[in-house]
């Protein structure tokens, strides 16, 4: 619940009942100021909106201004971040080591992209990803799917269920653990602002698309996030974006879904 006060009537409080309405009123009581559009705007109505479908507790326009100014610097970090992360994809890009694997491993590519019904029995598989620079240079930090430390050997593969759900939905959380979803080909948009990187790992090791499709469109092609790669480069640079780096920041929390708003605002409370 989100109990506010109407600045013409100070000594009233009430009960806001519309997030759009709410993040409105509150557009320029926060700092900075969001105005009535923009990509500030949409983080205070996601803030605003988590607040009041929260039955289980009470928040107050300090608490909006709180998670507002938490979540913002949480973006601002992920931007620093990406420019200096940015800079050490750069320098992999450059090492001659890494071109040689890359050029590698899209002739690989190329001459896979001629027996695409055969690859559930193939030696190795190659695909390709764009993706930030944080996560491109997590992955080619820890050689695995997601970027993430190297989990323990695992005999299985995603489930074509699982698999089906990452690629239509983005739900990378399975019972048996984290997918991250990389392609048959390659995908510039997703590298926009970013990296373009090439992989290869065994069939037993991922999900691959079904036969009939695996010549165009996405082409997903699902992994543990934790499980090793046979091997990765950084295939090249993505396209600059248009979009300045702290507005994409905010838009990926966005993206999150619910809970880093959630997690700012049960934190205001405490500190109340």
């Amino acid at each position: 619940m989100l109990v506010l006060t109407d600045p013409t009537k100070p000594d009233e409080t009430f009960a806001q009942k519309d997030f759009l309405q709410g993040a409105k009123m509150l557009a320029g009581r926060v700092d900075p100021p969001t105005g009535s559009a923009g990509t500030l705007h949409k983080l205070l109505t996601a803030i605003v909106q988590v607040a009041i479908e929260d039955h289980d507790n009470t928040f107050t326009e300090a608490d909006i201004a709180y998670a507002y100014q938490k979540l913002l610097r949480l973006a601002k970090a992920r931007a620093l971040k990406w420019e200096a992360d940015a800079a050490a994809c750069q320098k992999f890009l450059e090492d001659k080591d890494n071109g040689k694997h890359a050029s590698s491993l899209l002739r690989a590519q190329k001459a896979q992209d001629s027996q695409l019904d055969k690859l559930d029995h193939a030696d190795f598989v190659v695909f390709t990803r764009g993706t930030d620079p944080t996560q491109a240079l997590n992955i080619m930090t820890y050689e695995t799917f997601g970027g993430v430390w190297p989990g323990p050997a695992r005999a299985d593969k995603p489930s074509e269920s699982d698999a089906g759900v990452q690629t239509g939905l983005g739900v990378k959380v399975t019972s048996k653990g984290r997918l991250e979803e990389w392609s048959l080909g390659t995908l510039d948009g997703f590298s926009t602002g970013g990296f373009m990187l090439i992989a290869v790992a065994k069939p037993s090791q991922v999900s691959l698309p079904p036969v009939k499709v695996r010549g165009s469109g996405e082409r997903g092609v699902c992994g543990f996030a934790d499980q090793r790669l046979l091997g990765v480069a950084i295939l090249r640079a993505g396209p600059k974006s248009p979009t300045p780096p702290l507005e994409r920041a905010i838009e990926g929390l966005l993206k999150q879904g619910k809970d880093n708003a959630t997690s700012a605002l049960r934190e205001a409370t405490l500190r109340r």
